[in-house]
């Protein structure tokens, strides 16, 4: 393997990539984030892991032939400077494409993350009957739904709920003006007689 194995022409995953309201889970939201980074760690520590091994290569080199270390003197001019020039592109190289991806994420945040977002805070008391619309006075981007008691989910109710726009579930999803509730067998977002609190994203 060569120090040119290890260069990036392309990240798998580009942030840019995705829409300006992602739908995707947040631990793949922040896998995606994530991954040109841990790309160019991989790609610079192959580079520095070359490195050690010619290094170790030249070292072995110079033992057999001097016994001993070259020291800059003994190298001529031109070759000097051009170990110095390859040295500095190498770094400059680096530099380079830690500079890209930490642009890229930058700019992949700022068009994902809104400039302003404003929350509304409410409650409602369950009533057991489905489907179940709640208005709120605007369309909302998400909601979250929490049960008074901290309840968030078992292997047979969903107590608690996080909704997107444009993500509708089988128990839940946002309307116009507000959000539905629907009839599901593991649905408890209405069970009868039990508070909720939301917390609305406009």
């Amino acid at each position: 393997m060569s120090f040119s194995d290890h260069k990036i022409t392309q990240f798998a995953h580009k942030i840019t990539d995705l829409p300006d309201q992602p739908s995707l889970p947040a631990n793949e939201l922040k896998a995606r984030f994530d991954s040109s980074p841990e790309e160019l760690r991989q790609a610079v520590n192959g580079i520095c892991d070359e490195a050690s091994r010619l290094e170790a290569r030249v070292e072995g080199i110079v033992v057999d032939t001097f016994g001993d270390t070259i020291d800059r003197e003994m190298l001529s001019e031109e070759l000097a400077a051009e170990l110095d020039a390859k040295a500095t592109q190498v770094g400059l190289a680096a530099e380079q494409q830690a500079r890209e991806a930490l642009s890229g994420r930058v700019s992949a945040l700022e068009n994902a993350v809104p400039q302003k977002s404003e929350m509304y805070f409410g409650t409602y008391t369950g009533t057991g009957s489905y489907p179940r619309t709640l208005s709120i006075g605007f369309t909302p981007k998400a909601v979250i739904i929490g049960h008074k008691d901290g309840l968030i989910a078992d292997e047979t109710a969903v107590y608690s709920t996080l909704m997107l726009q444009g993500y509708k579930t089988d128990y839940c999803g946002i309307v116009s003006n507000g959000f539905t509730l629907y009839e599901y067998k593991y649905s408890k977002l209405n069970y009868n007689g039990a508070q909720f609190y939301y917390i609305a994203f406009r």
